[in-house]
């Protein structure tokens, strides 16, 4: 908040002041992040099954490639 500029807009003298004071006492209370680390363990536990299946991907378009040239080396259907 750019209490400056507040101040030098608003012509009651100590408004500004009170506000501000008023807002840097307050503290507002936020809970404890309780989830996060359940979170990323999930998180590294899906890393390494995403790892596995792009192993396996990487495999299966070996594979297809395989078969793909196969398919083209041989003589079309109709020589």
């Amino acid at each position: 908040i750019d209490w400056a500029n507040y101040k030098k807009l608003i012509p009651v003298a100590g408004l500004v002041d009170s506000f501000q004071k008023q807002y840097d006492a307050l503290k507002v209370p936020y809970p404890q992040d309780k989830v996060s680390p359940q979170v990323d363990a999930e998180i590294k536990a899906s890393q390494s099954e995403i790892d596995a299946y792009k192993k396996a991907s990487e495999q299966r378009i070996q594979n297809y490639q395989k078969e793909i040239a196969h398919l083209k080396s041989l003589l079309p259907y109709d020589q």
